[in-house]
């Protein structure tokens, strides 16, 4: 049976939740986002109301049904989210090929790739691949992407989920 790839994602200015929704009818994939870190509400004065319907919760029963696994974060300062962390430390990847896609203005984040790299192959992925996708162009800001820039960046992980797609487990 031919499984569906999800998209697993942190946003919290949009960058990242823009270039996963840009690619989902691409690879013709569902998506989740992962809510605030543990504590962050308190911290950042959220209210609850603002989780989302498709936020993953459960993250075990989240992932049976699909496969390729894509795993989508911002890199802050070098370092993988905090949301992105503790979503590895609960979730069981056995078995599952995993894409692992950061979001930063930097081409290569090696020290945060490291991390969840580590983080995903601890819980048992098949891993298989990496993406460097650009949130932020060099000396402007995130709020000065156009859509180009996320179609570009979106059909880069386009091309890389699908050739994971094509490895047999």
């Amino acid at each position: 049976m031919l499984l569906k790839p999800l998209i697993i994602y942190y946003s919290k200015t949009g960058t990242t939740a823009k270039i996963a929704e840009t690619v989902l009818p691409i690879i013709k994939a569902e998506s989740r986002r992962l809510g605030e870190p543990k504590g962050w509400s308190d911290r950042l004065k959220l209210q609850r109301h603002f989780r989302r319907d498709n936020e993953a919760r459960e993250p075990d029963r989240l992932i049976d049904k699909f496969d390729p696994i894509i795993l989508m974060t911002p890199v802050w300062r070098g370092k993988p989210t905090l949301a992105m962390i503790e979503f590895l430390e609960k979730v069981d990847l056995k078995g599952k090929r995993v894409v692992l896609g950061l979001v930063g203005a930097n081409e290569t984040n090696p020290d945060a790739l490291e991390k969840l790299r580590r983080k995903a192959m601890e819980r048992g992925c098949n891993f298989i691949e990496t993406i460097y996708l650009r949130g932020v162009l060099p000396g402007r800001d995130w709020t000065d992407l156009k859509e180009e820039d996320y179609v570009r960046e979106a059909t880069r992980l386009a091309e890389k989920v699908s050739a994971v797609s094509e490895f047999t487990r």
